[in-house]
């Protein structure tokens, strides 16, 4: 009732929108520009804003501006909708008084065309983030660049109630009649852009037990069967997998492995290891905002905190493999009892002999532990579906978040036993560098030469250039030209 509700006011307010639009007083064209393209960070945004008039109209100022605003809509959460503007980037085009009226006075029927150019920033200014934040951890995260929320073609898995817009907006201004007013916008005209920025991988995070919302390891209890005694405990750990890379235009996605680390303690050496029968895998999103900024990362701590600025959250899981089977576990053993008993090694055969008879002697006696142990580790390929979804990246910024959770469950053994993880994901985007014209060498680049010539052999005789030790005759430096000529050649 809520999505639908939110998705009527907002195509309402859509529509509205292109009915304005419908005739803008001001045209924005961008060169080489079509729909669905992307743009990310380093991305040059050139064009020309165009304008034209069917009467004459004056003007006193006249602005281009690159901006970036993020919008939420709380319904039925309080007893009014709570709605939230936060410009987070304003980037202001000089303009060349000469591609503008020296009169002050667009003519009717005449075009003028004033060029820009912007280049899409890495990251955002200090000012854009002035609240306060409870590390200055969550204040880096939220002076990065966001992506674009709620203007793609496909589904980006956010609600309705929120959205991040990026525009070239063109506008010409008359002065307030009185001192001190506001100045009265006479004609504008803007352009939406779909960014992806450059966001590269972040390290792992540090999840503790307070961390609600993603559980690394789980134990379960095995058994042969529903009514028989206990076989063993079955630990299933697994750690972060590397980020999920993006590219530049948000169209194709790297594959990342996910790698579950498997513990089988057994009660005694007659109890094998269960058999691993599937694997199944999906990715969660999980979009949180709210109406006021937030102070820390929503997706960590306890679900039940209390803040001063509550945020929802919207959630949408993706299936990326059902029941996948395991073919083979390549189980180790290991003693784990730490006895070295007549000088030999835990492998030995000494101590295997006293670990049959610890274990033996644990079905009698409940208060010895079985010494063995087995370990195996599985690791698991997954990727992203990239056909009706999008995959924004992993995002912090004042009003909302993105942060996706790989779920894992596994069945376990004779009688299905379930064991389920909720593992953190990162989702970044690569980071691509334009070409500049009769620009100077990138310093990858230049690295990526120098060790091509260290493997060729380029490298093993070399020139060095220094000045000789001697005396002077006066107190004048040695010129730039003898110190060149004295070249000692190094083998």
């Amino acid at each position: 009732m809520v999505a639908g509700t939110g998705a009527a006011a907002l195509a309402g307010a859509r529509t509205t929108k292109n009915v304005v639009n419908q005739k803008p007083n001001i045209q924005i064209k961008i060169e080489k520009h079509f729909n669905s393209k992307v743009y990310t960070s380093g991305s040059t945004i050139s064009g020309q804003a165009l304008v034209k008039t069917q009467k004459d109209t004056r003007f006193d100022d006249f602005d281009i501006i690159f901006s970036g605003i993020a919008a939420t809509r709380l319904d039925f959460v309080q007893q009014y909708p709570s709605h939230s503007f936060r410009p987070f980037m304003k980037l202001r085009m000089p303009i060349d008084r000469s591609t503008l009226p020296e009169s002050h006075v667009f003519e009717a029927g005449k075009t003028y065309t004033i060029p820009f150019n912007f280049v899409v920033p890495h990251h955002l200014t200090i000012g854009a983030c002035n609240h306060y934040c409870s590390s200055p951890a969550v204040q880096e995260q939220h002076l990065r660049l966001p992506p674009t929320v709620g203007f793609w073609e496909r589904d980006d898995q956010a609600p309705d109630m929120v959205q991040i817009e990026y525009s070239i907006k063109a506008r010409a201004y008359r002065r307030a009649s009185e001192a001190g007013g506001i100045p009265q916008k006479i004609m504008d005209g803007y352009h939406i852009l779909k960014v992806l920025p450059a966001l590269p991988e972040d390290a792992p995070l540090d999840i503790t037990f307070r961390d609600e919302r993603y559980n690394l390891s789980k134990t379960k209890t095995i058994r042969k069967n529903l009514f028989s005694v206990k076989a063993g405990k079955l630990t299933v750990s697994a750690v972060q997998p590397s980020a999920v890379m993006l590219s530049a235009d948000g169209r194709q996605a790297q594959g990342s492995v996910a790698r579950i680390s498997l513990e089988f303690a057994p009660t005694s050496t007659e109890s094998v290891p269960p058999k691993i029968n599937s694997i199944s895998g999906k990715i969660v999103s999980s979009t949180f905002f709210g109406a006021a900024p937030s102070d820390l990362l929503p997706n960590l701590g306890s679900r039940a905190t209390y803040t001063a600025n509550p945020s929802l959250s919207y959630t949408v899981s993706n299936n990326i493999f059902n029941n996948k089977s395991v073919e083979k576990v390549a189980w180790q053993v290991h003693n784990v009892s730490g006895r070295r008993d007549s000088g030999y090694s835990s492998l030995g055969n000494a101590d295997e002999e006293q670990s049959e008879t610890e274990c033996s002697d644990d079905a009698s006696k409940k208060s010895k532990k079985c010494p063995i142990q087995h370990n195996a580790v599985v690791d698991i390929p997954f990727s992203i579906p990239m056909t009706k979804k999008i995959f924004l990246p992993t995002f912090h910024s004042c009003l909302m978040s993105r942060t996706y959770t790989l779920q894992l469950s596994l069945s376990v053994g004779a009688t299905n036993t379930t064991v389920s993880l909720a593992v953190p994901l990162q989702i970044g985007v690569e980071t691509i560098y334009e070409s500049q014209n009769a620009g100077l060498p990138s310093f990858e680049s230049v690295m990526a030469e120098d060790e091509q010539a260290a493997v060729g052999g380029l490298l093993d005789v070399r020139t060095a250039q220094f000045p000789e030790l001697m005396e002077h005759t006066n107190s004048m430096l040695p010129g730039y030209d003898e110190i060149s000529r004295r070249a000692v050649r190094v083998a």
